[in-house]
């Protein structure tokens, strides 16, 4: 019985050493790296990035099965030959009138989204509860994983 927990628990350590390692080696968004970058502005540009949504293509998460009106994020990619793949519920926003309406309704956070060489891809406007990685699929080509936390009441 002791040999079955002792064992279990070197495998544990075993396998809490190989993420720690495949996470460090995998980071930053250098060359050769699979992980770009998500940098939190220090203020917010959500303002200044919604009176100029002319200069990006600008998509929009809806709720998952949720009474609250609001978006859960918004990126804003800028109008280039980079691509940002979104798997998931993003919808691209057709204009200025609905960018307007397109308000994502907690706190958020606003981050740039950094790709190969930290060459930059766009922004993303989140909650500050939500989480999000990028991939790095190519040289002009990076994927946003998104975590959309639900709050629950009472907990």
């Amino acid at each position: 019985m002791k040999k079955s927990v002792h064992l279990n628990w070197i495998i544990i350590i075993l396998a809490l050493i190989s993420i720690i390692t495949a996470c460090a080696s995998s980071t930053g968004g250098t060359k050769g790296s699979t992980r770009g970058n998500l940098n939190r502005l220090k203020t917010s540009k959500e303002a200044e990035l919604r009176k100029s949504w002319q200069d990006y293509t600008v998509y929009k998460r809806g709720r998952d099965r949720s009474f609250q009106k609001g978006f859960v994020a918004l990126v804003y990619k800028f109008k280039n030959d980079k691509k940002i793949k979104m798997p998931g519920k993003w919808v691209a926003v057709p204009n200025e009138e609905s960018i307007a309406d397109s308000k994502v309704l907690y706190l958020t956070d606003v981050r740039r989204i950094l790709g190969q060489d930290d060459v930059l891809y766009g922004y993303i406007v989140l909650p500050s509860k939500d989480s999000a990685l990028v991939k790095i699929i190519d040289a002009n080509t990076v994927e946003i994983i998104y975590s959309h936390r639900v709050q629950r009441i009472g907990r």
